[in-house]
C-alpha cells in the first residue's frame, strides 16, 4: 500500500446504469491484483424472501459496484434503495420501516474513536443516521487493539479512517464524513454544525468543554458514554438552554483546562465520572496512575455497553422519543450478582383426573345434566334450581355479561342448552313433563326464564341422545381436513328439525377460506381491542392455580408447544399495546384461521327472531346439533367473531368504535361466506371436523345449580 493509500477511506460506488462507471469498473477488473466479489444472485434471493414482498422499484433497481482501494477490492451490491430494504430487515419491528425512514434523515457526529468506534459501529448496524461525521487525530497503536476493533494491519492509520473503512464495507451508502485531525477548540463550532446529535468519547476536557459550549448555542443534544459501571450521559441542549455537565464545573472554561497538567485535571474527571458512582477497581486504578499504571483502564466489552447505550439514547432523540438530560448506569456486575431462576413454565402437571359423574337420584341427575351445558367463556351465567314438582332455568342475578355478548343473547343460547339438557335427561329418567318458556320472570327482571314440571312423560328421541349428551364438549384441536358425508349433514339438519330449527352446513375449501379469514381477523380486533382483550384473558384459567371451575382451561384450548408458549407472550399487554400502535399483529388470529382451514364445516345456527326467548328456542337447537355432531365422531368448536350479537351499527359502535367500519367489512364478508339472508341473527357458529378426541373436559361450579 502506497503512504497516499494509508488514509483512503471512501468506497467509491459505480452504477451499472452509468456508462462512466462502467469504463471504470472494466479497467479495475482488468487488473489483476483486484479482487472481484459477486453475490448479488443471494442478494436478490434474499430480497424476495421478505415479508412483504417487495415490488418492482425494488426488485428492478440496478444494482451497483462498491471499490474498496485499501482492500484492492470491488463488490457488486443491491442498489440503494433494495440494500437498505434488505439490511434493515431484521431491524424490524425494534425499528418499523417508517422509523428507518426517519433515523435516515438523521447526521450524528462522533468525536473519538477509541471508545467511539463501538458507538460508531452500533449507529451503523442500527441504521440511525444517514449521515455519520468522525472525528480523531490520533492513530491505532498496538495498545489500542484492547478496545478498538482494529487489526495489527492498521497500526499507524488514523482512528477515523480505520473507522469510516468498517462502516464502508458494512454499508456503502452511508455517507461518511472524516476528520483525521480531530475538533480542537477553533474547530468545534464547524464539527457541531448541522448535527442532529452530538456524541462526545474525547479524551480532552478542554475538547468537550469546547464541543458543549457550540452544541448548546446551536441546541444540539450530547450523549456520552463512559467505560466504568455502564454510565451514560445526555444533555438536551435542543430541549432546555443548559450549563455544560449539567453545571457541575460552573463557569470554568475551556481555555483553563487546556493549561492544566493531567495531574490537575484528576479533580475534574472525578467530579465529571462522580468520584462515589466508580467502580472498586477503577477507584483504585486511578489512584494508580503514574505509579503502576500509566492511564485510567478500560475494557473492550464495557465499551461496547457504552456503545449500545449511546446508540440507544440516540434513536430516543431521533425519533422524538422521552429522553430527558441526566445520567444513568448499567452496571453489569451488579446484574450478575442478581441473577436468579427464571419462573417455570405453567404446565398441566398434578391436574386431578376427571372423575365427575352424574349422581344417583334421578332429578339430581337432571340438574346435573342441565348444568353440563355449554356456554361462552364456560361463563355458566345461569341459574338452574329444582323442587319436587318444577325445574327452573334463568339467568343468574349476578352474571354479567361480557361486551361481545351484546343484551346477553350468547347467555340465553347457553340457557336454551342447559334446557335442552334438561328435556334430554328427564326423558332418560322418565320424568319429563311440561316445558314453557316465558318473557319475563316472576320477579319482573325483564329476562327470559323457563320451566319443566317433573312428570311421568317419555320421549324416546331425546332420551337416546341421554349418553352422548353427557359426553359432549367442546374439541379446539386441530382437525385432519376430511370431508363430511351426505348422510353426516343429513344428520345434523335432522337434529335441528327435531327442535323446530334448522341449520346450514357450510362447506368447501373456498367457502371456508374465506370465513377463515374474516374470523382471524376478528381475533385480531379482539386482541388488540383493551376491553375486548381484558375479557378475554379474564375468561382464561392456568392449570396451576388450580381455580378451573369456570372460564376456559388453557390445557383445554388444543394448542401445541410451541403455540402454548406463544400465548404467554400473545396475552401480555405491553406486547398488544404495541401491535395496536403498529396496526399490525395478523399472527394473533392464525390458530383460529388454521384450524378452521383444516375442518369440515362451519355450522350456522341462527334465532328465529330478535326478542331474548329467540336466542333460548335456538340455544335448543344448537345443543341438538352439537350433541349429533358428536355422535357421528366430529370434533365441535364455537367460534365467536366479536360482532356475532350485534345486531346494528349502534351495538358495533359501543363493541369497539375505533375499528367499527373494519368489523362491518368482516361482518359483510362473513355474511357472504355462510349465505346469511337479510335479517336473519346468528345464534351460534360451530367449527367441526374430524380429528383426536379433547381429553381435557371444562369442569362447572356448583353454586349455580341447586335443588331446594
Amino acid at each position: 500500500m502506497n503512504p497516499s493509500e494509508n488514509s483512503t477511506w471512501e468506497a467509491p460506488v459505480l452504477a451499472e446504469d452509468r456508462a462512466v462507471d462502467m469504463e471504470t469498473l472494466r479497467d479495475l477488473r482488468a487488473d489483476p491484483g483486484v479482487a472481484v466479489v459477486d453475490r448479488l444472485v443471494d442478494q436478490m434471493k434474499e430480497l424476495r424472501a421478505v415479508l412483504p414482498s417487495p415490488g418492482p422499484e425494488l426488485l428492478d433497481e440496478a444494482p451497483r459496484w462498491v471499490h474498496y482501494p485499501w482492500r484492492r477490492t470491488v463488490v457488486r451490491v443491491l442498489g440503494p434503495r433494495s440494500f437498505r430494504r434488505l439490511r434493515f430487515d431484521r431491524n424490524r419491528n425494534k425499528l418499523t420501516m417508517e422509523e428507518q425512514d426517519r433515523l435516515h434523515q438523521r447526521t450524528v457526529g462522533v468525536v473519538g474513536l477509541s471508545a467511539g468506534s463501538a458507538v460508531a459501529q452500533a449507529l451503523a448496524l442500527d441504521g440511525l443516521c444517514g449521515t455519520l461525521r468522525l472525528a480523531d487525530f490520533d492513530v491505532i497503536e498496538l495498545s489500542n487493539l484492547n478496545r478498538v476493533p482494529g487489526s495489527l494491519v492498521d497500526l499507524g492509520v488514523n482512528k477515523a479512517v480505520v473507522a469510516a473503512r468498517r462502516l464502508a464495507e458494512l454499508d456503502p451508502y452511508l455517507e461518511l464524513c472524516v476528520w483525521p485531525d480531530g475538533v480542537r477548540l477553533e474547530t468545534a463550532g464547524a464539527f457541531v454544525d448541522g448535527l442532529d446529535v452530538l456524541v462526545d468519547e474525547c479524551d480532552s476536557f478542554d475538547t468537550k468543554f469546547g464541543l458543549r459550549i457550540e452544541a448548546a448555542k446551536r441546541g444540539v443534544p450530547v450523549v456520552m458514554a463512559t467505560s466504568d459501571r455502564g454510565l451514560i450521559d445526555v444533555e438536551r441542549f435542543d430541549l432546555d438552554a443548559a450549563t455544560p455537565f449539567h453545571g457541575l464545573f460552573g463557569d470554568l472554561r475551556p481555555e483553563r483546562l487546556a493549561t492544566l497538567s493531567s495531574r490537575e485535571k484528576i479533580p475534574f474527571a472525578l467530579r465529571l465520572l462522580g468520584a462515589d458512582r466508580l467502580s472498586p477497581r477503577m477507584g483504585a486504578s486511578l489512584l494508580e496512575i503514574d505509579r503502576s499504571l500509566t492511564t485510567w483502564p478500560q475494557l473492550g466489552s464495557d465499551v461496547m455497553l457504552g456503545g449500545a447505550a449511546v446508540a440507544a439514547a440516540v434513536r430516543r432523540i431521533g425519533l422524538g422519543m422521552s429522553l430527558r438530560s441526566g445520567r444513568s448506569g448499567v452496571d453489569i456486575e451488579d446484574l450478575l450478582d442478581g441473577l436468579a431462576s427464571p419462573a417455570g413454565p405453567v404446565t398441566a402437571s398434578g391436574r386431578a383426573a376427571d372423575v365427575d359423574s352424574p349422581p344417583d337420584d334421578p332429578i339430581d341427575r337432571v340438574l346435573y345434566a342441565a348444568g353440563r351445558a355449554p356456554s361462552g367463556g364456560n361463563s355458566q351465567p345461569w341459574s338452574i334450581s329444582a323442587d319436587g314438582a318444577v325445574l327452573t332455568v334463568a339467568l343468574a342475578t349476578d352474571f354479567v355479561p361480557t361486551a361481545i355478548d351484546i343484551r346477553c343473547r350468547g347467555a340465553y343460547v347457553a340457557l336454551g342448552a342447559a334446557l335442552q339438557n334438561v328435556r334430554i335427561a328427564a326423558a332418560a329418567h322418565g320424568i319429563l313433563g311440561p316445558v314453557r318458556l316465558a318473557e319475563d320472570h316472576p320477579g319482573g327482571t325483564g329476562r327470559p326464564f323457563a320451566t319443566m314440571e317433573f312428570a311421568d312423560g317419555a320421549d324416546p328421541a331425546l332420551a337416546a341422545q341421554y349418553d352422548r349428551m353427557l359426553a359432549r364438549g367442546t374439541n379446539r384441536r386441530m382437525c385432519d381436513g376430511s370431508l363430511l358425508s351426505e348422510t353426516d349433514v343429513e344428520a345434523l339438519h335432522a337434529a335441528a328439525r327435531q327442535e323446530g330449527g334448522d341449520v346450514r352446513v357450510v362447506v368447501g375449501a373456498e367457502n371456508l377460506t374465506a370465513i377463515a379469514e374474516v374470523l382471524a381477523e376478528s381475533d385480531r380486533i379482539r386482541y388488540l381491542t383493551e376491553t375486548l382483550r381484558r375479557e378475554m384473558v379474564a375468561e382464561l384459567r392456568w392449570p396451576a392455580t388450580g381455580d378451573l371451575e369456570s372460564g376456559i382451561d388453557v390445557d383445554a384450548l388444543g394448542l401445541d408447544d410451541v403455540e402454548r408458549t406463544m400465548l404467554e407472550v400473545a396475552l401480555r399487554n405491553d406486547v398488544l399495546d404495541q401491535l395496536e400502535k403498529w396496526d399490525l399483529g395478523q399472527g394473533l388470529g392464525r390458530i383460529t384461521g388454521e384450524r378452521l382451514l383444516r375442518s369440515a364445516a362451519m355450522i350456522v345456527v341462527t334465532a328465529p327472531g330478535p326478542d331474548p326467548i329467540d336466542y333460548v328456542r335456538a340455544g335448543m337447537v344448537a345443543e341438538s346439533v352439537w350433541i349429533c355432531a358428536h355422535g357421528l365422531g366430529l370434533a365441535v368448536q364455537p367460534t365467536s367473531p366479536v360482532f356475532l350479537y350485534a345486531e346494528d351499527d349502534d351495538d358495533l359502535v359501543r363493541l369497539c368504535a375505533p375499528r367499527v367500519d373494519a368489523v362491518l367489512r368482516l361482518r359483510s364478508a362473513l355474511d357472504l361466506s355462510l349465505g346469511t339472508k337479510s335479517g336473519e341473527r346468528y345464534a351460534i357458529l360451530l367449527r367441526v371436523g374430524r380429528g383426536a378426541s379433547e381429553p381435557i373436559r371444562s369442569a362447572r361450579r356448583s353454586d349455580r345449580v341447586r335443588r331446594s
